[in-house]
């Protein structure tokens, strides 16, 4: 879908509420905006624990803003999905308001000003990325940064079964702290950041497999007891499968590597198209490794499925399979939705 812009607006017609996320103490939190179209005046926000904003608090939200503007819009649009969206049909407004529900990624432009000034004031996954967005970073790379980690209210990338909210998005800060630290090779503060998510929510599943990347890159025989203790006492953890099918390609122990990759693919939830893109990638590898051309293709085009901006698949899918002469023709073929996805791609380039 075409993204948003400002001047697609016309005045007094259309607010945009939109969420953005951040911690309160140790608690996951949402914070609620409203913005007037196309002047992108923010006429009000909202901090709230729970999911949404329930029917009577979200009407003295909107009332705020009539009091400030003087005027009700003919619309208002609300990013599809959220939990305040069923909300609208408690309302009882003096006016019939049309709600228009759109994709996050159809109003970025409109909220991108505002991610970028409150990420200079809150830690948050809506906010990190745009305060540390750089000219240089390739479109495509960007789209899998913001992909990889997921919204406040789909299911958490553990594979609990909770949502994301309410299950490991508290220790975000921590958790990517460690990895900055540890791919930096500061080992203390790394670990310092390890302790400090282990205080807030205890050796989960997703604490030890992190413990376990940050000792590998100091102290591998650490960190394989780190993963092997996390494999037994959860051993349905998405990320400890998927980093152990590492470990065992290295080993040159692809179909044990496989087995691995497999149950990560089976953990992680359906919603979590990144990392399982990263699953398929990798189990695409081990396959070619192994000369199983057949479901090394299987496995790489599903990946680009999942996630169509990975340029990192499309090189292998072309590499190592379409144009490789020791591959049978008629795996050299590309499918016919794939290649819509090629096609894509290069129209969508600058």
């Amino acid at each position: 879908m075409k993204k948003l812009q400002y001047d697609d607006f016309a005045p007094k017609d259309t607010w945009l509420l939109f969420r953005l996320d951040t911690q309160i103490a140790d608690k996951s939190a949402d914070v609620y905006m409203l913005m007037e179209l196309p002047s992108g005046e923010l006429l009000n926000s909202e901090a709230t624990l729970d999911e949404g904003l329930p029917p009577k608090q979200l009407q003295a939200f909107l009332q705020k803003a009539l009091n400030r503007k003087k005027y009700w819009p003919k619309k208002i649009i609300t990013v599809k999905g959220d939990p305040i969206e069923s909300f609208f049909e408690k309302l009882s407004l003096p006016v019939k308001l049309q709600i228009e529900p759109y994709p996050a990624s159809a109003i970025e432009d409109l909220t991108a000003p505002v991610k970028q000034h409150f990420g200079e004031h809150f830690f948050s996954p809506s906010s990190v990325f745009h305060a540390h967005a750089k000219d240089d970073i390739h479109p495509d790379d960007m789209e899998a940064a913001k992909q990889s980690i997921p919204d406040a209210y789909s299911p958490c990338s553990c594979g609990s079964g909770q949502k994301y909210k309410f299950c490991c998005k508290p220790i975000f800060r921590e958790i990517m702290g460690a990895m900055s630290e540890a791919e930096n090779g500061r080992k203390k503060e790394a670990l310092k950041y390890i302790q400090e998510a282990k205080k807030r929510v205890g050796e989960t599943a997703e604490v030890l497999s992190r413990e376990a990347i940050v000792y590998s890159f100091f102290d591998k025989a650490v960190s394989d007891r780190l993963l092997t203790i996390c494999l037994e006492r959860f051993p349905n953890h998405p990320r400890a499968n998927y980093i152990m099918g590492i470990n065992l390609r290295e080993q040159e122990r692809f179909p044990e590597a496989i087995v691995y990759y497999q149950k990560a693919i089976e953990n992680y939830p359906k919603t979590d198209r990144y990392h399982l893109n990263e699953a398929y990638n990798n189990i695409g590898s081990v396959y070619y490794d192994l000369q199983d051309y057949k479901k090394a293709k299987e496995s790489w085009e599903q990946a680009l499925f999942l996630l169509p901006s990975d340029r990192m698949v499309k090189q292998n899918l072309i590499e190592f399979i379409y144009t490789n002469q020791e591959v049978p023709n008629k795996l050299r073929t590309m499918s016919p939705m794939v290649e819509k996805l090629f096609e894509r791609s290069m129209e969508e380039r600058p």
